[in-house]
Formats: C-alpha cells, structure tokens, sequence
C-alpha cells in the first residue's frame, strides 16, 4: 500500500495552519513524518471551554500523563505511539500527556490478558481483552457512576439522551464499570456484509448474485474461468474472516442470524431459538459443504485475517469476502495498485432464498469494553480526558473529522470532509486516510444515529455517490442484532449449570460438518446440545428478550 507523501499533506498543514491550531510533529509512517519541525509554532487552540463537572484545560499542561492500553492503530502505518495530529491536538486542548500502550490485536490481547492476571502493572485506561464479568470478578477495574456523576457531564447527558445504549453497558448489578463505542449511526451508513468484485462478474458475463444458487455459480465462475487474466488457476472465489461465523453470514439467505447475534433470536412469534439447531442451519451446512469440497471456500479459512484478507486482495487473487462497505474503496485501490485498473468492490444485496426476505444484521448499537483499573492515580482525569474525546462534541468532532483545514472544513456550521480525505493524493480510502493522522480511533468512540454526535457516518458519503448509492440500496434491509436485555446476576446463576464445553462441541462439529470431517448428523448434533444444557440458555435469552421489548 501506498504511504502518504510528506509534500502532500505538508502544504495541507501549513494552509491550514491559521484555522486549526495543529501542532506538526515527527512521526515514523504518518502524513507528518520526516523534515517537519515538530516545535513549529502553529494557532493557539480554542478558548478554555466550562463544564459543569471541569473546563479546559483538564489539568495544568503536562502535569498529568495517563497510560492508555489498547489496540493500535487499524492503520498500521501510523501507530497512535507516534503521537499523530489529532492526538497532540487533543493533548493541547486537555493538558492531559497519553503514553500510547498499544499493539495490534493479538500481540495487546494476549499481554494485556497476562497483566489482567497478574493485577499488576496495569494502564490507567485499558481497552479490556477479556469479558467485563470477568474484569470485575477479578476486582482491578473501577466502576464509573461516581466518575460519571462528579466529572463527566457529557457523558452524563449522552447516557440520559441514550437509555438504550446506556442500559446495554451496564452490568448485571445495575453499576457501570465500561464505557462502549457506541455505532447506531455508522451501522446504517457503513453496513457490514458480503463485498464482491463487480468488474470480475461483469467480464464474466454474470449478474450481482442474490439467491444461494446464484453465488455457488459466480464463485464457480471465479475459480474456473479465471477473472484476474494471468493465466493461472490462482484465484480465490469466497475468503471470508472470523472463522466458520464468516461463513454463517451466508445463513442471511435462510432467515437466519448466525454473524453478530451468534444463532440466538426471536422468531416471528417472539421465541428466541438457537439457530444453528434449526433446518435452516443444516440446509446452510450442507451448502458449505459443497463449496468447500469444490474449492470456492478458501480452505484456509480458520487461519483468515484482515491482513492475510489484504494481502489476497493485493495480489489480485480474491473475488469476494465480507466487511465493511468503507473498505471497498480502499480494496478498489489495492487491486489497481496489483494491475486491476478496473477494480470494483460492490457491497452486494443480502442473499435471500425464494420465501426469505434478504437482510443484514447491523452491528453494535455498542461495541467493546473501555474501562479504568482501580489501581490508576489519575482517576478524576481518566474520566474526565474520556468524557472529552467520548461524548463532548469538540472531542468526538476531532475523532471524527480530525484537523479543521487539513481533513475538514466548517460549511454552513457543519463539518466536511475535505479533498485531502475524500481524493487522497496518494491513494488511501477515506477512513485511512483520517486514522493516518489519528482519527476513526480504536478508542471508545460515538457515531450515534441522531444528536449532535450523529455527523461522522454520513458525512463520509455525502461526497461519495458509490458508497452512498451502495449504503442506501441495503437501508431497508437492516435488522437488529441480538435484541435482549442486559443479563442480571440470577441468571448469571442460571447458566452456571450449562456445561462450558459446549460452545467447544459447537464449534468444532460445525467446522467439521463443513471440511467433510465427519458426516453432518442433525440429530446428533442437536441431541447433544440439549445435554450440554442448551434449553437454559434459551430460557434465559427469551427472558432478556421479554425484557428487552417491554422496555421499548
């Protein structure tokens, strides 16, 4: 992939320099790297602003530095460790000095994990690896009502505007101990689902596949009457990540909903059932199945990863996959940078049999767990640092749009997007381009469905018809993801008794009813599942449940 040219994004700085207040700096991979003198004098930043719970700065310039763990950058040229623009920006406008703790996701899981275990050492911030119970069994978390109330008033009042997010963050005895990146709006505009390349099908004389019938014939297609033009049996029709869960989106054609609420849902007469027991789920089995024997599954496919994903679609090999609609642009380029002049990834309609409305699950309306461990010094500007790049809308404004003058300007009071990020001169999609100098963060972030914390999803698309015209053919087709209540201490108590080799004895037969390992047994295969205690989980999902739609 390209990297951003120091000229490029140089002149934008200094052009914008009068309306921005940004500070350039020098950073290994970023668009600020290189020559640039990281003591520049630039315009001075905004006013202090006042708070019911504090004002700007949050603490005496640099007298404060707060340990941050979490994942890096999902830009992996410009890790958040080289303090990138919006991040100084930020750092000037609270006072408040981050020691960047990060790595990617498997190396940060795996040692913040260990020092979880430990309880020792720990970030004042941390983007929690485990599952929050377990954080707060284990004590080293701090839980945040008290914080919220004292000196967090933005958060305060998105969590009153929010009832529903707010009460999926809470814990089963009613405290919050996390703060989630909150993604109502972006699941509409930024939908996750299948992406294929639209100029192979066109030279390959087939239409945008919408039945199942109609993508074993178009990855067929790809595997057999090779669409990238080199000659060679190389391409790879379906690379999917996340397992054999990437393959269940497929389980969309059958009326199910195997990808973000993991099998477990209501039916039309409001009985939550698990999904992966049902005829439809051995239906969907026996299709991968097929596939797979055939080659049109990449086989590899456990093993799958973004990167290995991007790789595949640098090298000109994948026909198909599944993400987020903001990232076809940037596999648009990487396959043209591989050759592919015409490359064009399309977020396809959700597959759908005859009698099955086609739909996809939105994700979110929260995502992760953002916590502060109980042994940090700095709690009150932990907090308060978190109210400000969370739920202020100064803050959420530089997350999202990142420096005015250089990646947005103001037009008619509202923030949009500049050519710097919507005709990147060196190739980047738009969302790298705003993570190569800080923003669309791995930190917890708001790209709420309305209020003023609402802008970030749609204004993407307003200078991008492609993506907009592709975002609005699916509009109708979203449904919610895993609608129940939050889970409450007794029923916690419930599912004691469910045996944990259970998820293991699911996943491992359906990856071995798909690679031909053993013989797809239904019967068996559910008869197992009631063993294993499989009827007290859906006791208590149809409780939540219950609880979920009285409260609507």
């Amino acid at each position: 992939m390209k990297k951003i040219g120091v000229a490029s994004f140089a002149m934008l700085l200094a052009a914008a320099t009068a309306f921005s207040g940004c500070t350039k700096q020098n950073t290994a991979e970023s668009p600020a790297k290189g020559s640039e003198d990281p003591k520049a004098s630039q315009a001075p930043s905004a006013s202090p602003v006042k708070e019911e719970g504090y004002s700007l700065p949050i603490v005496k310039d640099g007298s404060v530095t707060l340990r941050y763990g979490g994942w890096d950058n999902w830009y992996a040229p410009a890790s958040l460790s080289q303090n990138l623009p919006v991040w100084q920006e930020i750092e000037k406008r609270t006072g408040v000095k981050i020691k960047w703790e990060v790595a990617p996701v498997a190396q940060y899981t795996t040692s913040m994990q260990a020092k979880l275990a430990a309880a020792k050492d720990l970030p004042d911030i941390i983007a929690l690896p485990i599952e929050l119970s377990k954080a707060i069994e284990s004590g080293v978390i701090e839980p945040l009502d008290e914080l919220i109330n004292k000196y967090a008033p933005n958060i305060k009042k998105f969590m009153a505007d929010n009832p529903t997010e707010f009460n999926k963050m809470k814990a089963p005895d009613g405290k919050l101990y996390s703060l989630a990146a909150v993604t109502t709006g972006g699941a509409m505009t930024d939908p996750f689902g299948f992406l294929i390349r639209k100029d192979w099908l066109d030279k390959l004389g087939l239409q945008e596949p919408k039945t199942l019938d109609d993508w074993y014939n178009a990855l067929k297609a790809i595997k057999e009457k090779d669409p990238n033009g080199n000659g060679k049996a190389d391409e790879i029709p379906f690379m999917p990540q996340y397992g054999y869960k990437g393959l269940g989106m497929f389980g969309n054609a059958l009326g199910l909903h195997l990808f973000y609420s993991n099998g477990y849902y209501p039916d039309e007469n409001g009985k939550v059932r698990f999904e992966w027991m049902t005829p439809e789920a051995k239906e969907l089995v026996v299709w991968l199945n097929k596939l797979y024997k055939e080659g049109l599954i990449d086989p590899g496919f456990l093993q799958k990863t973004e990167e290995t994903i991007i790789a595949g679609i640098s090298r000109d090999q994948v026909g198909s996959t599944i993400h987020f609609l903001s990232r076809a642009g940037q596999f648009d380029t990487l396959a043209q940078q591989a050759g592919a002049s015409n490359a064009n990834w399309l977020l396809t309609i959700p597959p759908a049999q005859p009698g099955y409305k086609p739909h996809y699950e939105k994700y979110g309306p929260i995502s992760g767990n953002w916590v502060i461990s109980k042994e940090s010094k700095n709690k009150e500007a932990a907090i308060k640092w978190l109210d400000y790049i969370y739920a202020s809308e100064e803050g959420n404004r530089l997350v999202t749009f990142g420096i005015e003058g250089v990646s947005y300007k103001m037009v008619n009071g509202e923030p949009e997007y500049m050519d710097f990020v919507m005709k990147n001169p060196d190739g980047l999609d738009p969302a790298n381009t705003l993570r190569s100098i800080g923003a669309y963060p791995p930190t917890p972030w708001i790209r709420a469905a309305k209020g003023p914390l609402s802008k970030s999803p749609a204004a993407l698309l307003k200078n991008n018809p492609k993506s907009l015209e592709q975002a609005k053919r699916v509009e109708s087709m979203m449904v919610d993801n895993e609608p129940f209540a939050v889970i409450t201490a007794q029923e916690i108590e419930e599912l004691a008794f469910v045996s944990a080799d259970m998820q293991t004895y699911i996943d491992e037969t359906i990856v071995n009813f798909i690679t031909g390992k053993e013989p797809i047994d239904w019967e068996k295969f559910t008869a197992k599942l009631k063993q294993y205690g499989i009827e007290k989980i859906l006791k208590v999902s149809q409780q939540q449940y219950d609880r979920f739609i009285n409260k609507q």
